[in-house]
C-alpha cells in the first residue's frame, strides 16, 4: 500500500525522537527521500536510519527558516511530496491558573503555529505540482480534556481544526491534508508527564497499554500514501480506544 512512496520527498518535523524518528525510519524503508527537522537529534536519526537524508536543526516557530528549508529541499529533491507536522512539546504545570504566559506561548507556538508555518511553506509547491499529502499530528487532547494539559489541549485542538479547514480548502487541488491523534505513546515527551498522569491515563485505554511509536508511525505512513486517496480533513485516532469510551 505504501509502494508509491519510493522516490518521494517526505519532510518530518520532530524527527529526532519518538514518533517522528519512527516515521522517518519507516519512510526510509519505503524508499522515500527524507528531510528531517528537529531542534536536536535530526542528524542522529539520519545517521541511524535514513542515509542521504537532509537533516536540519531548526525551530518550527522560525518562519524564515521554513522558507530556507523548503528551498533547499526543493533544490535537492525536486519538491516536497508530503509533510509530517509532528514537532510538539508538553510541559508540567500546564493548568489554566498555573501556566505562565511564557509557557502558554511556547506550547501554542510550537504545537500549533509551527504546524501552520510548515503548511504555509510547503503548500505553494504542492499546489504548483498538483498534489501532495500533509499529516498533522494532533492528539487525544484535541478530543477530550486531559488534567494538567490546558495549553496542550488548546494547541492540539487548534491543529485538529486547522486540519479540517485546510483539508477542505486544498482537496480540490489534489492535496490530501489529514491528521492522526495518538493516545499516550512511549516517546521522549513522556519525561514531561507525571506518574500521576500516566496512572490516570492507563485505565482510560481499553487496549490496556500505551502505544509504541511505530504503531502511530505506521498510520502516518498510510496517510502520506495513495492509500489515503479519498481522505480529506480526516482525523485517525490511534489511542487504544480512549476517545471511543
Amino acid at each position: 500500500m505504501t509502494d508509491d512512496l519510493a522516490g518521494k520527498c517526505i519532510l518530518v518535523t520532530g524527527a529526532g525522537d519518538g514518533i517522528g524518528r519512527a516515521a522517518a525510519r519507516l519512510f526510509a524503508e519505503a524508499g522515500a527521500h527524507l528531510v528531517l527537522v528537529d531542534r536536536h537529534g535530526a542528524q542522529a536519526t539520519a545517521d541511524a536510519h535514513c542515509p542521504g537524508a537532509l537533516a536540519v536543526e531548526m525551530d518550527v516557530r522560525d518562519g524564515a527558516g521554513w522558507d530556507r528549508l523548503v528551498a533547499e529541499a526543493t533544490a535537492r529533491f525536486g519538491g516536497i511530496d508530503a509533510l509530517v507536522n509532528n514537532a510538539g512539546i508538553a510541559v508540567p504545570g500546564d493548568t489554566v491558573t498555573d501556566a505562565s504566559e511564557e509557557m502558554w506561548d511556547d506550547i501554542l507556538d510550537i504545537n500549533a503555529k509551527g504546524v501552520w508555518l510548515g503548511m504555509r511553506a510547503v503548500l505553494p509547491g504542492m499546489v504548483e505540482r498538483g498534489g501532495g499529502h500533509i499529516c498533522n499530528v494532533a492528539s487525544t487532547a484535541a478530543h477530550i480534556g486531559l488534567p494538567g494539559a490546558a495549553a496542550y489541549c488548546a494547541s492540539k485542538g487548534a491543529v485538529l481544526a486547522l486540519t479540517r479547514q485546510a483539508g477542505v480548502q486544498y482537496a480540490p487541488l489534489g492535496i490530501k491534508i489529514n491528521s492522526v491523534s495518538p493516545g499516550t505513546t512511549m516517546t521522549g515527551i513522556q519525561k514531561n508527564v507525571t506518574d500521576a498522569q500516566r496512572a490516570a491515563f492507563l485505565p482510560l485505554t481499553p487496549i490496556g497499554r500505551f502505544a509504541e511509536a511505530d504503531e502511530v508511525a505506521r498510520v502516518i505512513l498510510f496517510l502520506c500514501s495513495d492509500g489515503a486517496s479519498f481522505m480529506a480533513g480526516a482525523d485517525v485516532s490511534v489511542d487504544g480506544g480512549m476517545v471511543a469510551m
